[in-house]
């Protein structure tokens, strides 16, 4: 019997993008029932995989006149491939999964790794003027499209009482850590430097600014005090910002900005690391969400320098894995003083953390509907 070929696709992710490839394509592959293609943005590295094949088929601007014929490529190369499973996580790819789907048959699940709506009304990506048009747009474009959509995949609980029309065709597959627990975190001896880490998408409402603030203080008090940025913004006035306020601090460094970076040098940081900061600015589009790197910070067994949130709070909790931080106000005394005498995750961490226990349920969903 020949596997049946999946496709997975992007239009602004890498091809070997964490949760594309690391996590929904490695697992599927790795049981030799599927023939996986995974179609996404043009990155400078990409892992080689015997049993995945890339297909880099977008490379423009975030914003751009180019971005508009994305859907029509992508079309071209479903016809190429012909898929028996679709799975998509851009609402740009919408119509043309699904035209393709009435058309030859195949199926389409829609992998939910963002609220669209609330990122373009609540987020500054595009201009003002037309970010309201641009979010009812998607939302419509979604609501149509639901109908014809076999399951869709959530990253997000919260996304269940965001969307209303998932119905019950849902499965939660939340982001956490494709790794081996700890296993490559340095055991280093205690010692006085403190090296700081940011990492994921590089945005002022990710709270990358809030980390160089938070750094910059410490440092003032101890030059023992180090922050490593890592990580991707495509806005270019957000590199631009970064680079100026970083701007001869040699205690700051900043790896990516511009450039895509492999997730294996995100974690490679993360276990050189003492600290992991996690700060969102507070924003409709990210109140209710828990940051990839959260799962990973803690699979990594890296204390946490944490913003009050209850929720990442409660599952930090369980861990004693973070010191708790008021960004507006930081008292960095007080902090730095927590940072060297708390004794963190004192009983490690557990499996629960690890994609291992998404990947189950991936399974048993897409068999399910592509059998």
């Amino acid at each position: 019997m020949f596997p049946k070929k999946v496709v997975l696709a992007s239009v602004l992710k890498p091809v070997n993008d964490t949760r594309m490839f690391e996590k929904i394509g490695v697992s599927l592959a790795a049981t030799n029932n599927y023939d996986v293609n995974i179609i996404g943005f043009q990155t400078n590295t990409v892992e080689k995989h015997s049993k995945i094949t890339f297909h880099p088929l977008f490379n423009f601007k975030r914003i751009s006149f180019s971005r508009l014929f994305c859907g029509i490529k992508f079309y071209k190369q479903l016809i190429k491939l012909s898929p028996n499973l679709i799975i998509i996580n851009t609402h740009e790819l919408l119509w043309p999964s699904i035209i393709f789907k009435i058309i030859h048959k195949s199926k389409v699940i829609y992998d939910v790794q963002e609220n669209h709506y609330r990122n373009l009304l609540y987020t500054a990506s595009f201009p003002i003027i037309i970010r309201h048009f641009l979010a009812l747009y998607v939302r419509g474009k979604e609501y149509i499209s639901a109908r014809f959509i076999e399951h869709f995949f959530l990253a997000e609980k919260h996304y269940l009482s965001e969307i209303n029309f998932i119905k019950n065709r849902f499965t939660i597959l939340e982001n956490k850590c494709k790794i081996d627990l700890a296993t490559d975190r340095k055991k280093s001896k205690k010692t006085d430097e403190i090296k700081l880490i940011f990492s994921g998408t590089l945005a002022e409402s990710t709270g990358v600014f809030g980390a160089i603030k938070l750094a910059k203080k410490l440092h003032e008090i101890s030059k023992n005090i180090s922050l490593t940025i890592i990580g991707y913004s495509p806005k270019s006035s957000t590199i631009n910002r970064i680079k100026k306020e970083t701007n001869n601090v040699n205690f700051i460094s900043l790896k990516g900005g511009d450039q895509l970076i492999n997730h294996s040098d995100i974690l490679t940081e993360i276990n050189r690391s003492n600290f992991g900061i996690i700060y969102y600015p507070t924003n409709k589009s990210t109140i209710n969400s828990i940051p990839t790197k959260l799962y990973e910070y803690l699979a990594c067994e890296l204390p946490i320098l944490l913003q009050h949130h209850k929720e990442w709070e409660r599952v930090c909790d369980k861990y004693k894995a973070s010191v708790l931080v008021n960004f507006e106000q930081i008292n960095t005394e007080h902090l730095l003083d927590l940072m060297y005498t708390t004794t963190f995750y004192p009983n490690g961490v557990g499996t629960e953390l690890l994609w291992k226990t998404e990947e189950e349920k991936l399974l048993k969903i897409t068999n399910t509907i592509i059998s």
